[in-house]
């Protein structure tokens, strides 16, 4: 057969099943064409620079320090990679502002790094274990957007108490600290990046659902 017809045979089938099954075909039809079916909580960062930032509570500078830099990292590497008008300003650029200067305010680091928007991630909880002998990563963000030039505040969301796994914990023996660690940091920053994109609701239940 022609790929004319083909193409022709597709597009009549395609018809067909709409006229025969409904509106409940339109939506999945629909969901097919684009599986983002859910929207982004803040869409404007698209054709921006933006700063991505982490600052741990005090008492987590000194005792886990390096999870906030790394949350930093993956979730700029998640918009990047979702967002492909966006530019994320290097995560080391950051981090050297970061180690130079006392972060008061958000927009001052943007200012300083020529940023349009800052992403400001306050890390206040951070934790793995449940117990001593089981992992379940637990943690509590406050996410804000600011504008830059303004020194606006654009947007904001707490996620208190997210946990992963959500419903079970994972005996330490099944796998090591760093292999889980980093498991729950892909999701943690997968979820808060996810804020700012379309995103496909299968992506979401896999990750809240995962068996171990």
């Amino acid at each position: 057969m022609s790929s004319v017809r083909l193409s022709l045979l597709s597009a009549f089938m395609l018809t067909s099943a709409v006229l025969f099954t409904g509106c409940s075909t339109l939506g999945t039809l629909a969901y097919f064409v684009n599986p983002n079916d859910i929207p982004a909580e803040f869409d404007e960062l698209s054709g921006k620079n933006v700063a991505v930032v982490c600052n741990p509570v005090v008492e987590l500078q000194y005792s886990d320090a390096g999870s906030a830099r790394e949350l930093a990292q993956l979730v700029g590497m998640n918009i990047d990679r979702n967002l492909r008008r966006t530019e994320v300003i290097s995560q080391q650029e950051v981090a050297r502002w970061m180690d130079e200067n006392e972060l008061l305010e958000y927009p001052e680091l943007g200012k300083a790094l020529d940023a349009d928007i800052v992403v400001g991630i306050d890390l206040e909880d951070f934790r793995l274990y449940e117990g001593s002998t089981l992992y379940r990563g637990q943690a509590s963000v406050h996410v804000q957007v600011y504008d830059v030039a303004e020194e606006k505040l654009l947007f904001e969301k707490r996620l208190d108490d997210y946990a992963f796994p959500k419903d079970t914990a994972v005996p330490a023996t099944d796998q090591s600290e760093q292999q889980f660690r980093g498991m729950f940091m892909q999701v943690l920053s997968s979820k808060i990046a996810r804020l700012f994109y379309a995103h496909d609701s299968r992506t979401h239940f896999a990750e809240e659902n995962l068996s171990f």
